[in-house]
């Protein structure tokens, strides 16, 4: 089953600019449509490989980039990342 780690932002700027800094970093970042599970509105999210959390996370964090959710995908479920 596919696992991943999607990340959330308050805005398409804010997203595609984690993008350039995960993508510089080196990281496996993608954007893709919002799920339909997590929001009805029109939108992005970057989603990672789950080995990626911890340093996507340390890479925003340092640019300031306010993240707005963070969460875990496995399959078709989506669960706010514990």
């Amino acid at each position: 089953m596919s696992e991943e780690v999607l990340f959330t932002f308050l805005s398409t700027r804010t997203a595609i600019k984690a993008e350039r800094i995960l993508l510089t970093a080196g990281l496996d970042a993608k954007v893709m449509p919002m799920p339909e599970a997590l929001s009805a509105q029109c939108g992005i999210v970057l989603r990672l490989p789950p080995q990626q959390l911890e340093t996507a996370n340390a890479a925003l964090q340092a640019a300031d980039v306010p993240i707005d959710t963070i969460y875990q995908k496995i399959g078709d479920e989506i669960t706010p990342y514990a």
